[in-house]
């Protein structure tokens, strides 16, 4: 199997994106390195070049994911002053990255890929506790400005956020992609705003 020579950043890149792309078609939830590879155009000795193993590629997603995450933070922030922009656009943002990365759901919620690595899981416990917590500061933002009831918890109003989308996520993954997320955003985003604006 032959394939372009490319700068070894541009094909790791490649790889966990491949990757995610597998997760999300394979339906046996089983990320194997030779459908990586193959979707890739590699050999899978040449994948092991930039990745020593199946975990290290998922240790990859994992900081891809984080990227993601806090990536739509910082935008959100220069984009708007206003919470309720903020906390809006993040919402359908974070949307948007479940349904352009169906493995993501599928990584989160599946044992099988997880199996006993606990060290991943606890990886992804610190990208999501980070991630709450810059929730968190928008939240406390929008009540030094008035935007927000000062009797809200600010942890509690994150967590409610993030709980809007990760049912969905859940329900969307489960149902393969029939669940619709808008219909969900349209009805719990405007529940969630009367619950903490002031």
């Amino acid at each position: 199997m032959t394939t372009e020579k490319l700068p070894t950043d541009v094909r790791r890149e490649q790889i966990v994106a491949s990757a995610l792309q597998v997760m999300g078609e394979n339906p046996d939830k089983h990320l194997h390195i030779k459908d990586i590879a193959q979707r890739v155009g590699l050999a899978p000795s040449a994948l092991y070049r930039h990745f020593r193993s199946r975990d290290a590629i998922m240790s990859a997603i994992l900081e891809l994911i984080r990227t993601k995450l806090y990536s739509n933070i910082e935008t959100v922030r220069q984009a708007s002053e206003d919470a309720e922009t903020r906390l809006r656009e993040l919402l359908e943002r974070h949307i948007r990255v479940i349904r352009s990365e169906h493995g993501i759901p599928r990584m989160i919620f599946s044992d099988e890929l997880w199996g006993q690595k606990q060290e991943k899981r606890q990886k992804m416990f610190r990208i999501i506790t980070g991630y709450l917590a810059e929730i968190v500061d928008i939240v406390r933002e929008g009540q030094a400005k008035g935007e927000i009831r000062q009797d809200v918890n600010p942890m509690a109003a994150a967590r409610m956020f993030f709980g809007i989308v990760q049912p969905a996520a859940l329900l969307w993954h489960m149902s393969e992609g029939r669940f619709d997320i808008d219909e969900h955003l349209a009805i719990a985003w405007p529940f969630f705003w009367q619950t903490i604006k002031s």
